[in-house]
């Protein structure tokens, strides 16, 4: 029974975001923005990202943070319980919609001989539901970067197409900057970023099956598949020094609450006044709970619960010491936030949810504000997805952030 908004709060939804719906087989979210609401101090332009060159935050209430690039990529023994995909290419269409394909395939950009060949009775199988046309490698190779997006896109509608509707996402400018120092061949990298092509503002790759086939044996494309898990995320630190004011920086990773104040203070004084220490890894700032899950993956023993985590049992989890498994429930989820939480405007402070609304008021997403522009979060529902720290602005990039498709609401728990 869908839900619906009580008294302006939006409920959560499943949305058809592919990072915030369950994955059916291996296909990870590897995973500026306009009029974006000013979180913290201010927004600075995406960085060039270099081998381990550290990036700063702008200044603010959370004091002088600073961060670097690195890659997640999911264990062998997580990867080895998925099934290798079938290498047969696969498009699947509504039966009632068969006489729209062939328009789509035109917009495409598609020729008369291209067409004939996709649509000839030895390439096409129908059901009672669905058309299933076998598309050639030659003919998915020859589509163009936008006429690839196009039919992806009519494609993604459909969860029966699985690498179109869950596609690997890339968070940099361009796949060669994902894959450096993968160990991926250089013939691999060349054709993944030959099929990839843009869904929204992301450049995302569906067309798994084809890349498959090129592997030379089982091992390879084994190896292949892991890498395709291959996430950005960050490692953050807060500098300090004898000029800080430590008061003021506990307010503030204590949330105003006074919440973990004990603990936090001789850690900071110590570092303070220790010769060759100058940061505090983010890890340290975060509850137990964020601290034991941050950079890991679900392990299998979460499916007792018969839900994996989500982005919104993470967000609205994270200063509880241990989890609790009620917020797999999106109904128990929406009331909690109505009855525990306030809806407040930007700037957002350390702890605050933010919630990433659709214009029909779905809560497609949800995150932690840390500092700045950095979010804890996790991108989906699945063994495959780990908890991440993340920049506002790519999360923003995968789940469309812009006027007329989603906003950014954010909550603060109840003092």
């Amino acid at each position: 029974m869908p839900l619906v908004p009580v008294h302006g709060f939006v409920p959560f939804s499943g949305s058809k975001h592919p990072l915030s719906r369950p994955f059916i087989w291996l296909l990870a979210a590897i995973l500026t923005l306009p009029n974006l609401p000013a979180v913290g101090a201010g927004e600075t332009d995406a960085p060039v990202e270099n081998k381990n060159e550290l990036y700063t935050c702008a200044s603010g209430p959370w004091g002088r943070v600073s961060y670097y690039y690195f890659y997640l990529e999911a264990p062998d023994y997580v990867v080895e319980k998925f099934p290798l995909p079938n290498t047969t290419i696969k498009w699947v269409f509504n039966v009632n919609e068969f006489d729209q394909i062939e328009p789509l395939l035109m917009s495409a950009g598609m020729t008369p001989e291209q067409m004939d060949r996709l649509l000839a009775p030895r390439r096409v199988v129908k059901d009672a539901r669905y058309a299933y046309i076998f598309p050639s490698a030659t003919d998915v190779e020859l589509l163009t970067p936008d006429g690839r997006s196009r039919i992806y896109a009519e494609l993604a509608k459909l969860p029966a197409n699985l690498f179109q509707y869950s596609p690997v996402f890339f968070l940099t400018d361009s796949v060669e900057e994902w894959a450096r120092n993968s160990g991926l061949s250089a013939s691999i990298v060349s054709k993944i970023s030959s099929l990839s092509y843009k869904a929204g503002n992301a450049l995302v790759f569906a067309d798994i099956p084809l890349l498959l086939s090129q592997a030379e044996d089982v091992a390879e494309a084994r190896f292949i598949m892991r890498k395709l898990t291959r996430v950005r995320t960050l490692m953050a630190q807060l500098e300090l020094s004898k000029e800080d004011s430590i008061p003021d920086l506990l307010n503030y990773w204590s949330t105003g609450l006074g919440l973990r104040q004990k603990e936090l203070e001789p850690l900071m004084n110590a570092i303070t006044h220790t010769k060759g220490l100058s940061h505090l890894d983010m890890l340290h700032l975060v509850p137990p709970l964020p601290r034991k899950l941050l950079y890991t993956y679900p392990d299998i023993s979460y499916t007792a619960e018969g839900r994996l985590p989500d982005c919104h049992w993470t967000s609205l989890n994270f200063f509880n010491l241990t989890p609790q498994h009620f917020l797999l429930d999106t109904r128990l989820a929406t009331s909690l936030v109505k009855q525990d939480f306030d809806k407040v405007e930007p700037p957002y402070r350390y702890g605050d949810v933010l919630m990433f609304i659709t214009p029909d008021g779905r809560a497609v997403h949800s995150a932690t504000y840390l500092a700045d522009d950095l979010l804890f979060t996790k991108n989906g529902a699945n063994l495959l997805t780990p908890w991440l720290l993340m920049r506002l602005q790519d999360l923003a990039k995968l789940y469309e952030v812009e006027p007329g498709k989603a906003r950014i609401v954010g909550f603060r728990h109840k003092k």
